[in-house]
């Protein structure tokens, strides 16, 4: 395997703490790039930082709210001066609370549509310009199959999602050729939050079997999509979204 599709370049990658935003960083870093881990969760990002350096890698930690506009300056400021450079940005970070509308509370649907949707409004805002200085970069948003279809209850995380979308196109028509900005749509991906969630066993398997590869899918899928977008290999690759969901979505019943 190439070792080094993103050799000298410089990434962020946001939730990085833990899911598939860990392993995103590790797999960015073992693929050559220097990488900002980006997390409100200081013990598990450093953590992640901690493996990636131990493995002959750079990474260093930045305790980072995405949805405040501060903290996003304050996260490219220090990779900029770690690193003399951003060339990736993985929009990773989410959090989310399910509710219909009439039962939701107002400030749960901020807070989704702040991490969600906001969020990456921030890192065009305030990266782009920092990206520009050495020759642009790729912008890679982390949506969800719920960006194409919806799910009774996800009201705010869908309307997120689906933003993501938009947001993602209109930033590539908005700063190519030198910015390209993609989307990457996980399916029902086995990460640490089905634990925190309690999902049962049986609703795991119900979910593999909903799909042609009759498995969930794993946070190494989601980083090597990421990664394929982040390289050179995809630079006619802009303005649109990889669906990684094991065929989720080519089912009608």
């Amino acid at each position: 395997m190439n070792k080094d599709r993103v050799a000298g370049k410089a990434a962020i990658v946001t939730g990085a703490a833990s899911g598939i935003g860990e392993v995103t960083a590790q797999v960015l870093a073992h693929e050559g790039a220097s990488v900002c881990v980006a997390d409100v969760n200081a013990d598990g990002g450093q953590q992640v930082v901690d493996r990636i350096n131990a493995d002959g890698g750079e990474a260093i930690f930045v305790c980072t709210d995405v949805g405040e506009s501060a903290e996003v300056i304050e996260m490219f400021a220090r990779t900029e001066e770690a690193f003399g450079r951003v060339d990736i940005v993985h929009n990773n970070a989410i959090w989310f609370r399910h509710g219909p509308a009439t039962e939701l509370d107002e400030k749960d649907w901020d807070g989704t549509l702040n991490i969600g949707l906001k969020a990456i409004f921030l890192a065009a805002k305030y990266g782009i310009p920092i990206m520009r200085k050495t020759g642009g970069g790729v912008i890679i948003n982390t949506g969800s199959v719920h960006s194409l279809v919806s799910f009774a209850t996800a009201t705010a995380y869908d309307a997120a999602k689906a933003g993501v979308l938009g947001l993602t196109r209109t930033l590539a028509i908005d700063y190519g050729p030198d910015i390209r900005v993609c989307a990457v749509l996980p399916g029902a991906i086995l990460t640490p939050l089905w634990d925190d969630l309690q999902v049962p066993e049986e609703e795991r398997v119900r979910y593999a079997q909903m799909v042609p590869a009759q498995r969930l899918g794993t946070g190494e899928d989601i980083a090597n999509a990421v990664l394929f977008l982040a390289s050179d290999e995809a630079s006619f690759i802009t303005g649109t979204a990889l669906t990684v969901d094991g065929g989720m979505l080519a089912r009608t019943e």
